[in-house]
C-alpha cells in the first residue's frame, strides 16, 4: 500500500541541509448542475419512459449520468460518462425476465419460486462485476479512465458465500421461536447479525475499492473493521432509542380509535398507513446514519497513488436533506424528484476532498500511458452490462 504521508524529503549530510517535502494540497470536487436543467431532462426521461413502456429508461439514464457527471467537476475539469444505451437496456431486460419468472413462479409453487429466488442469488454476485466493469470503463477524467478488475470469485466469496453464516443465528432464532421464546429468539439474531454483517460490509467495500483502477494505478484500501462494528453497533443503539417514541405515537393511534370505539381490525388501511407513518421517521433516521457513516467510512480509508480521500458528510446534514427532499416529492406529486436529486449531489460533491503532494498534473502526466496500455487488457469487459445495482 501507497504510503499516506510519501515526501521528498532527503537528508544529505556531505552538504548539511535537508530538501523540503512538498507541503499537501487539497483538490476539492464541485457540482455546478441546477434544478432547472435538469428538470428538462427528468420530465423527457420520465414522459418516453411511460410511452415506451420502460424500454426509453436506458437511454434516460445514459442522459442522467452524463448531465451528472458533466457537471461535476475536478480541478476545474468535468467527468465523463461515454456509455451507450444498447448494452443497459440489455442489462435490464435480463433482470425483469429474472423478476417476472420469480413472480410467474409464486403462482405455481412455493418451492418452485424459492428455487427461481436461488437461482437469482446464485447470479447476482456474477451480475454485480458486470455492472462495476461497465460503470467504469465508461467513466472518464481528464482522458483517464476507470477500470475495473473482474474478480468473480471475491464477489461470491462476499456477496454470496459470506452470508452463509447469518444463517446460523437464523435458524436458532427460529428454533427458539417455535418453542415458545420468541423474544429470546429475537435478541439472538440481532446479536449474531450485529457480529456478523458489519464484517461483510467492510469487506464488500474493501473488495469493491482494491478492484478499481483510475489511469492504470490501482486503489487502495486500508480497513478497520472495527469502524463498521461501531457504526452498525450506533445504528442498532439509534434504532433502540427510536423504538419507544415510535411505539408509543402507534399506541397513541391505536388507542385513540379504541376510545372513539372504530374497531381496528375493521380499517386494517388505517392502521397499515398509521404504522407506516410512525415507523418512517424511524427508517429515515437509520438510514441517514448509515448511509452517512458507511459513504465516509469508504473514502476515508481508500487511496490512490499517494492520493487519499477524504469524506466529511454530517449526519444532521444528510438528515435535513433527506427530510426536506421527501417531503417536497410527497407534496409536489413527485415533480420535486429533480430539485432533490441536484440537492443531494451537490452536498455529496462539497464534501469530498482528494488530499495530496504535488499537482495533479504530475499525476495525469505519469498515468497516461499506464491508462491507454492498460484498455487493452479487459477485452472480456466489453460483454458487460448495467442493470442499476
Amino acid at each position: 500500500m501507497h504510503d499516506e504521508t510519501m515526501g521528498s524529503g532527503i537528508f544529505l549530510p556531505e552538504i548539511n541541509e535537508t530538501v523540503v517535502r512538498r507541503s499537501e494540497r487539497v483538490h476539492g470536487f464541485e457540482f455546478h448542475g441546477n434544478a432547472r436543467d435538469y428538470f428538462r431532462i427528468w420530465i423527457v426521461n420520465v414522459a418516453l419512459s411511460i410511452v415506451t413502456l420502460g424500454i426509453y429508461s436506458a437511454w434516460a439514464s445514459v442522459r442522467t449520468r452524463r448531465y451528472m457527471y458533466a457537471n461535476t467537476s475536478f480541478e476545474g475539469s468535468p467527468f465523463e460518462y461515454r456509455a451507450r444505451p444498447i448494452p443497459i437496456l440489455r442489462g435490464r431486460l435480463i433482470a425483469a425476465a429474472l423478476f417476472a419468472t420469480y413472480v410467474i413462479a409464486g403462482h405455481f409453487s412455493r418451492t418452485m419460486q424459492l428455487a427461481t429466488m436461488g437461482v437469482v442469488g446464485i447470479f447476482m454476485p456474477w451480475m454485480i462485476v458486470k455492472g462495476l466493469m461497465f460503470r467504469a470503463r465508461y467513466s472518464s477524467w481528464r482522458g483517464l479512465h476507470f477500470r475495473f478488475i473482474a474478480d468473480y470469485a471475491g464477489a461470491y466469496q462476499w456477496y454470496l458465500l459470506s452470508y452463509v453464516p447469518m444463517g446460523v443465528p437464523l435458524a436458532l432464532a427460529g428454533f427458539l421461536s417455535v418453542g415458545g421464546h420468541p423474544i429470546a429468539g429475537a435478541l439472538l439474531f440481532l446479536i449474531g447479525m450485529a457480529c456478523i454483517y458489519p464484517w461483510i460490509k467492510g469487506h464488500q467495500q474493501q473488495w469493491t475499492a482494491e478492484h478499481h483502477y483510475f489511469g492504470g494505478k490501482a486503489f487502495r484500501f486500508k480497513s478497520e473493521l472495527s469502524a463498521y462494528y461501531r457504526i452498525y453497533g450506533a445504528a442498532v443503539g439509534i434504532a433502540l432509542l427510536c423504538m419507544i417514541p415510535t411505539g408509543m405515537l402507534l399506541g397513541m393511534i391505536v388507542g385513540a380509535m379504541v376510545k372513539g370505539h372504530v374497531d381496528p381490525k375493521q380499517h386494517p388501511v388505517s392502521v397499515i398507513l398509521s404504522t407506516y407513518l410512525c415507523i418512517a421517521p424511524m427508517y429515515l433516521i437509520m438510514w441517514s446514519y448509515i448511509h452517512t457513516r458507511m459513504t465516509n467510512a469508504l473514502y476515508n480509508q481508500a487511496s490512490l497513488a499517494g492520493y487519499r480521500f477524504q469524506s466529511s458528510l454530517e449526519f444532521w446534514s444528510m438528515f435535513r436533506i433527506y427530510l426536506t427532499n421527501a417531503l417536497a416529492i410527497v407534496f409536489t406529486l413527485g415533480l420535486a424528484v429533480p430539485w432533490a436529486k441536484i440537492q443531494m449531489v451537490r452536498y455529496r460533491a462539497s464534501c469530498l476532498r482528494v488530499v495530496g503532494e504535488g499537482t495533479l498534473d504530475e499525476f495525469v502526466q505519469s498515468s497516461s500511458s499506464a491508462d491507454v496500455s492498460a484498455t487493452g487488457t479487459e477485452i472480456d469487459s466489453l460483454l458487460g452490462f448495467d442493470i442499476g445495482l
